[in-house]
Formats: structure tokens, sequence, C-alpha cells
């Protein structure tokens, strides 16, 4: 019997653990982050949750969540399975053999990822999931597949390329927002700048941060200080030496690799600035 399920991210969804319980009186949310190397991150942390097409909670994901906020599953598979692979899904191996986190619940994401595959390897991605709809858009599996269970290796592997075309979920309104940003933040910067160099430079920056694994807004709003004050090839010029250490350092969350970054950014900056006195 096939069981419906949501995938919601915690992140675009203001006190979603308040309003889950308040639409479901309480059912079971299980965070994809928990038995994880990232269990510690448990306050951003995705969640699952069992859902019924006639409840108040698939109403309210249908308006609300469904364009940017989460998916909807469907399994035959019982709900450990699909709990199990969709926390190996949570991060993903890139170039370099860097491990990034993954948002492969973003239905944006999840469709551009997905929809051009060939039929054997978007049913592997899925595993038990037999049924992913996104608005109209509906994604089948053919054959029916295991699930893989979590690792702290991820089994997952996007390239450059795959990551560069799933960036284009969010490049539009993304592009906008760091435009705004750089302008209030570092104005000198861009005063000379035409709309189309603005537009170049707005990807190139959410390239390099998807690259490095940051993804979220505030993430690449971030990333947009190193990319701009130490130019467009950070991190790999020659003299980022120490923020590639950084940037590589095992078992540190994302936000604190940002933070270390930006500490070390300012700690240079004031050095430099001493030198020149």
């Amino acid at each position: 019997m096939s069981r419906a399920f949501l995938v919601l991210d915690r992140i675009q969804i203001d006190n979603l653990l308040d309003r889950l319980f308040e639409l479901t009186g309480g059912a079971t949310v299980h965070s994809l982050y928990q038995h994880t190397a990232y269990s510690a991150l448990g306050d951003v942390a995705p969640v699952l949750i069992a859902v019924t097409a006639d409840s108040l909670l698939a109403k309210v994901f249908w308006q609300e969540w469904s364009a940017t906020s989460g998916i909807w599953l469907e399994s035959e598979a019982d709900e450990d399975q699909v709990l199990a692979h969709l926390r190996s899904l949570i991060h993903a191996r890139v170039e370099g053999n860097t491990t990034v986190f993954f948002r492969s619940y973003d239905p944006r994401i999840t469709a551009l990822w997905l929809m051009d595959l060939p039929s054997p390897e978007r049913d592997r991605l899925m595993g038990p999931v037999r049924l992913i709809r996104l608005g109209e858009l509906q994604i089948h599996q053919q054959t029916g597949q295991p699930a893989i269970p979590y690792s702290d290796k991820p089994w997952l592997w996007l390239t450059t390329e795959q990551l560069e075309h799933l960036n284009t979920a969010r490049q539009p309104s993304l592009a906008r927002q760091l435009i705004e940003h750089a302008q209030r933040y570092f104005p000198k910067h861009f005063n000379s700048l035409d709309p189309t160099a603005l537009q170049q430079w707005a990807a190139g920056c959410q390239a390099s941060a998807a690259r490095n694994g940051f993804s979220a807004v505030d993430e690449v709003l971030r990333w947009a200080r190193f990319y701009l004050v130490l130019g467009t090839d950070f991190p790999c010029g020659p003299t980022h030496s120490a923020y590639r250490q950084l940037l590589a350092e095992p078992g540190v969350a994302p936000r604190q690799r940002l933070d270390n970054l930006n500490q070390a950014l300012t700690h240079q900056l004031l050095t430099d600035e001493d030198l020149a006195r």
C-alpha cells in the first residue's frame, strides 16, 4: 500500500515544528540530520512527516510550501526505508572530492536534478520513492529500487556541470539579492558596472559558492565578501592556501566554516592595514 510523505525545509518555513504540531496534533516528525554527521545542526535540518491527501497538512503544503519549501513523496516501502534513503541524499561529493550539502528537497532543484536523467539512473537515485509530486509535474520511478543507507562518505556524486545546472533553480531571485547586497555594503566596487556586468558577477559568485558547498541564501551572501575582496579565483588563487585549509577542515558545519573564513579574512585585512602604515 502506497503512503505519502512530505520533506520540508526548516530553513524556508518559520517555526516549522510548531506549525506541524498545530496542523497534525503531534504526528511524528523525523529530522534528516539525526543519526548522521550533521546531527548537531538539528535546528536547520529538513524533516520528513507522513501526510494524507485530504488532511489540513496537505492543504497547507500545496497552498504555502510546495513552490519553494518541500516535496511530496509516495512510496510502498515502510517509513524507515524512505527515511534511510533520504538521509543518504543530504550530502554529495563534488569535484576535488569535497563533500557538500545537497538540497534535494528543494522542489526547484528536484525537478532540474531528476527530470532529464535516464530512467535507470533516476530510479537508483529515487530508491524506494515511487513518485514525487511537484505541483502538476510528477516524477515516476519505473523499476523500484532499494533504499541506499546513509554513510559519512556520500555515495552521491555531482559533476561540475550538474552543480551549475542545479544552480539555475535559484539564480534569478538570488542574483537580485546578491547585487543589492553588494551595492549596499561594497558600493565603490559596483558603481561603474553596467547591468550585464552585475548579472555576470552575481552568477559567478553563486557558482563559486555552490562549488564549495554553500547554496543557502545567507551562505551565498556571506560568500560574496570573499569573492569580492579576494578575487573571482577564490579560493583557488596562489595566495588562498590558508582559506583552502579552512574549507577542507573535516567535521565543521557550513556556517562555522564561513565564520572561520570571515575571521581569517578580517585578520588578513587588519594585518595588511598595519603593514601599510
